[in-house]
């Protein structure tokens, strides 16, 4: 009987083990406290732990996959990149951190419409990612589409809106187009 017990408290800890990436359970409350909190340095713990969350993968391969797309990104080496991180779109299509990260190695690139491409995917797979709102924001900028990236602040500050940092960043823009008038 003792042993059926400690089989069911198994099967019910493996059953309700938390799904790491935009779906884990942990985002709500994390995006909740981010939605009111004006002190800047929870902000950013909070944004932080949000990050950490979406990169986690239950699969120890596409983790390597993933994370060896990081590291070339980071070292600069975007095509490759974008190779690793297509492996993990490919067996993992609903991750949508592969999508964005794959959408900052085209952005590197100056390949603007794949980025968008990838950035629209990670917002429909999440649709609270500042991240990928922020590259967007960037990539209208690029193209002097200063009303849209307005927009796109206006977006993740319905987030955070206490959110010093991307405040700075629409006043910045507001700052320019006012004086380009």
């Amino acid at each position: 009987m003792f042993h059926r017990f400690i089989i069911i408290i198994f099967i019910l800890t493996v059953s309700l083990k938390l799904h790491a990436d935009q779906n884990d359970q942990r985002l709500n409350y994390l995006f909740d406290k981010l939605a009111i909190t004006k002190d800047q340095q929870e902000i950013e713990t909070l944004t932080n732990q949000i990050w950490k969350i979406w990169h986690e993968i239950d699969d120890p391969k596409m983790t390597r996959a993933f994370e060896t797309g990081v590291q070339m990104m980071n070292l600069g080496f975007h095509s490759r990149a974008i190779d690793y991180f297509d492996k993990v779109i490919f067996e993992m299509p609903n991750f949508a951190e592969a999508w964005n990260k794959r959408a900052t190695a085209h952005f590197m690139m100056g390949n603007f419409d794949l980025s968008m491409r990838d950035i629209s995917k990670t917002l429909e797979l999440e649709p609270r990612h500042f991240g990928a709102l922020d590259g967007m924001g960037l990539i209208f900028i690029h193209l002097n589409q200063p009303e849209k990236a307005i927009d796109i602040y206006d977006k993740m500050l319905e987030i955070f809106p206490n959110s010093n940092s991307t405040k700075m960043k629409k006043d910045r823009i507001l700052s320019l187009t006012t004086q380009s008038t």
